[in-house]
Protein backbone atom coordinates (compact mmCIF):
# COMPACT_ATOMS: atom_id res chain seq x y z
CA UNK A 1 0.00 0.00 0.00
CA UNK A 2 1.48 3.34 -0.91
CA UNK A 3 -0.87 5.59 1.12
CA UNK A 4 1.11 4.83 4.28
CA UNK A 5 4.79 4.37 5.01
CA UNK A 6 6.01 3.45 8.49
CA UNK A 7 9.60 3.81 9.62
CA UNK A 8 11.59 4.74 12.69
CA UNK A 9 13.39 8.07 13.14
CA UNK A 10 16.92 8.30 14.51
CA UNK A 11 15.41 9.33 17.86
CA UNK A 12 13.34 6.13 18.01
CA UNK A 13 10.03 7.76 17.16
CA UNK A 14 7.70 5.84 14.88
CA UNK A 15 7.13 7.97 11.77
CA UNK A 16 3.93 7.35 9.84
CA UNK A 17 3.82 9.11 6.48
CA UNK A 18 0.40 9.33 4.86
CA UNK A 19 -0.07 10.22 1.19
CA UNK A 20 -2.88 10.69 -1.27
CA UNK A 21 -6.49 10.15 -0.33
CA UNK A 22 -7.28 8.74 3.10
CA UNK A 23 -10.90 7.67 3.10
CA UNK A 24 -13.32 4.81 3.66
CA UNK A 25 -11.69 2.74 0.91
CA UNK A 26 -8.35 2.43 2.70
CA UNK A 27 -8.84 3.59 6.30
CA UNK A 28 -9.25 0.09 7.74
CA UNK A 29 -5.97 -1.10 6.25
CA UNK A 30 -4.11 2.06 7.31
CA UNK A 31 -5.48 1.70 10.84
CA UNK A 32 -4.22 -1.90 10.99
CA UNK A 33 -0.76 -0.94 9.72
CA UNK A 34 -0.39 1.79 12.34
CA UNK A 35 -1.79 -0.34 15.17
CA UNK A 36 0.49 -3.26 14.30
CA UNK A 37 3.56 -1.01 14.06
CA UNK A 38 2.91 0.57 17.47
CA UNK A 39 2.24 -2.83 19.03
CA UNK A 40 5.37 -4.42 17.57
CA UNK A 41 7.84 -1.54 17.97
CA UNK A 42 6.56 0.05 21.22
CA UNK A 43 7.99 3.48 20.34
CA UNK A 44 8.35 6.37 22.77
CA UNK A 45 6.64 8.64 20.23
CA UNK A 46 4.43 8.42 17.14
CA UNK A 47 4.61 11.14 14.50
CA UNK A 48 2.07 11.21 11.66
CA UNK A 49 3.18 13.26 8.64
CA UNK A 50 0.30 14.64 6.57
CA UNK A 51 2.33 16.67 4.04
CA UNK A 52 1.38 14.33 1.18
CA UNK A 53 -2.32 13.97 1.99
CA UNK A 54 -4.55 15.39 -0.74
CA UNK A 55 -7.93 14.41 0.75
CA UNK A 56 -9.21 13.00 4.02
CA UNK A 57 -12.81 12.16 4.86
CA UNK A 58 -14.26 11.49 8.30
CA UNK A 59 -12.94 7.92 8.34
CA UNK A 60 -9.46 9.31 7.72
CA UNK A 61 -9.91 11.64 10.69
CA UNK A 62 -11.00 8.56 12.62
CA UNK A 63 -7.74 6.85 11.67
CA UNK A 64 -5.82 9.75 13.25
CA UNK A 65 -7.93 9.64 16.41
CA UNK A 66 -7.50 5.86 16.67
CA UNK A 67 -3.74 6.20 16.06
CA UNK A 68 -3.59 8.71 18.91
CA UNK A 69 -5.48 6.32 21.20
CA UNK A 70 -3.21 3.41 20.30
CA UNK A 71 -0.10 5.54 20.87
CA UNK A 72 -1.31 6.83 24.22
CA UNK A 73 -2.30 3.31 25.33
CA UNK A 74 1.29 2.29 24.55
CA UNK A 75 2.48 5.30 26.59
CA UNK A 76 3.89 6.95 23.46
CA UNK A 77 3.71 10.66 22.74
CA UNK A 78 1.53 11.41 19.69
CA UNK A 79 1.73 14.27 17.24
CA UNK A 80 0.49 15.10 13.76
CA UNK A 81 3.01 16.98 11.64
CA UNK A 82 3.13 18.96 8.39
CA UNK A 83 -0.58 19.26 7.69
CA UNK A 84 -1.43 21.08 4.50
CA UNK A 85 -3.53 24.22 4.85
CA UNK A 86 -6.59 22.21 3.84
CA UNK A 87 -5.85 19.51 6.44
CA UNK A 88 -5.17 22.14 9.10
CA UNK A 89 -8.56 23.75 8.41
CA UNK A 90 -10.24 20.35 8.61
CA UNK A 91 -8.58 19.51 11.92
CA UNK A 92 -9.42 22.96 13.29
CA UNK A 93 -13.08 22.43 12.36
CA UNK A 94 -13.13 19.09 14.17
CA UNK A 95 -11.48 20.60 17.26
CA UNK A 96 -8.49 18.27 17.13
CA UNK A 97 -5.59 20.73 16.79
CA UNK A 98 -4.63 20.66 20.45
CA UNK A 99 -5.05 16.89 20.78
CA UNK A 100 -2.79 16.38 17.77
CA UNK A 101 -0.09 18.77 19.05
CA UNK A 102 -0.74 21.44 16.43
CA UNK A 103 -1.50 24.35 18.79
Amino acid sequence: MHEVLVDTNDDGALRVTLRGEIDFTNSTEIHKIITDAVSERRPAAVRVDLAGVTFMDSTGIGVLVDAMRVALAAQADFRVENPTRRMLDQLRTTGLLTAFGLE
